[in-house]
């Protein structure tokens, strides 16, 4: 793994709010700002050939998950609702399995 790949992760997530919430896009403006020639080829071609380029999809989601972690006040407002509804119902289905000792 290239060291920069964590620095410019960083760098797009506290300067463009959008790839907090856009894995895609973060991977896309990754690759474009570390491997321009790249970014300007078609997708199969760049998803074939970025494991060369010493870039991984799973470095930058880490690296965001890891930024998200030291910055949680960055987060949207529509990603914690929607965590929050998703734990919400997880708790409700767990809820429903639980035998009652009576």
């Amino acid at each position: 793994m290239r060291k920069e790949v964590a620095r410019v992760t960083r760098e797009i997530l506290q300067e463009e709010p959008y790839s907090r919430e856009n894995d895609g896009y973060l991977i896309r403006r990754v690759v474009e700002k570390l491997e321009p020639n790249l970014y300007k080829k078609d997708f199969r071609e760049v998803m074939d050939n970025l494991q060369f380029y010493k870039i991984s999809c799973e470095s930058i989601t880490r690296a965001r998950r890891k930024f998200l972690e030291q910055h949680p006040e960055l987060i949207s407002k529509t990603t914690q609702v929607a965590r929050r509804i998703e734990e919400e119902n997880y708790f409700l289905e767990y809820s429903k399995h639980i035998p009652r000792i009576d």
